[in-house]
């Protein structure tokens, strides 16, 4: 319930970003961008990261960020964030300047989108090697969500994190971050593992996406959201449900594609050639989906 009321705030106010069959747009969630320590999940696969983002920036994709970019939770300051990982920044920034940089919130960086955060930390920052304030993402504005209206048949597709209505990530955000800051931190800098991570605990996977159908059986939209960890691309049949999955799996990163009114969901993994070299490739994990082939559909409703 508490969901539902989340999504239906979000949808009402959201800006409304009108697509058509010449969009591009990436979709990733769940960087956990981090301060480059011991407990910084995001160090595995940042060479990966930066190659995808290279490929996206270079082919004329729009780049959202669904929640959980940086990891706020458990790193205190923002410029830490910056200090560690320059060349990402670097790469977000050729983004916002091309305005094709969207920053969504999630529940570990629930702190971008209150008033100032931006301004004061996302913005610029003091370069002690130069000894001058830099640009970050000069002029960034998170949000909350976004809302896609594609154009051809006026299908209207939410994008945001995907935690709304949750009892600890969202209502109780403050305390798990405290927690995670002052205890979890230093646990997972001794090698232990979050046991709760949605990407391991099954149950809570399905009963997080089965919120998510109920709220589209009631409503007849489209959704894309990250969270779970889970990768999602749902068939026509199906209600509209997506998931990006996450850049922190030891496997590699998976993401979202929108390309000319068609959704793909896709990986970015190492492989190996006969010869011993290591190369990054990009892998479609399922055929493509149409959008126009989501067409409103009647549930039963119980």
């Amino acid at each position: 319930m508490f969901t539902a009321k989340r999504l239906d705030q979000l949808h009402r106010t959201s800006e409304k970003i009108h697509i058509d069959d010449h969009s591009q747009i990436v979709f990733m969630s769940d960087i956990h961008r981090g301060d480059n320590s011991v407990s910084d999940e995001f160090g595995q696969n940042r060479l990966l990261y930066e190659h995808a983002l290279h490929y996206y920036y270079s082919v004329g994709y729009t780049y959202v960020e669904i929640g959980d970019g940086d990891e706020l939770w458990e790193v205190s300051d923002y410029r830490y964030i910056v200090r560690a990982h320059p060349t990402v920044f670097e790469q977000l920034r050729d983004f916002l300047k091309s305005d094709r940089l969207i920053m969504i919130s999630g529940n570990h960086n629930n702190q971008i989108v209150k008033p100032g955060f931006a301004g004061k930390y996302m913005e610029n920052t003091y370069d002690e090697f130069l000894g001058e304030v830099t640009e970050i993402l000069p002029g960034i504005r998170p949000v909350e969500a976004v809302t896609f209206v594609y154009d051809p048949d006026g299908r209207e597709i939410l994008v945001t994190h995907g935690h709304q209505g949750e009892l600890v990530n969202d209502y109780l955000a403050p305390a798990a971050m405290f927690v995670n800051r002052y205890l979890w931190r230093f646990i997972h800098k001794a090698g232990f593992h979050y046991t709760a991570n949605p990407t391991k605990n099954r149950y809570k996977q399905a009963r997080r996406e089965k919120v998510y159908r109920k709220w589209l059986e009631n409503n007849n939209l489209m959704l894309i959201c990250g969270h779970t960890h889970h990768p999602r691309l749902s068939n026509p049949e199906e209600v509209a449900y997506f998931n990006t999955g996450c850049a922190i799996h030891p496997r590699g990163i998976t993401c979202i594609e929108l390309t000319f009114g068609e959704l793909s969901l896709v990986s970015w993994n190492l492989q190996t050639r006969q010869d011993g070299m290591i190369y990054v490739k990009r892998n479609v994990m399922k055929e493509p989906v149409r959008i126009e082939d989501f067409t409103e559909k009647e549930y039963d409703r119980y």
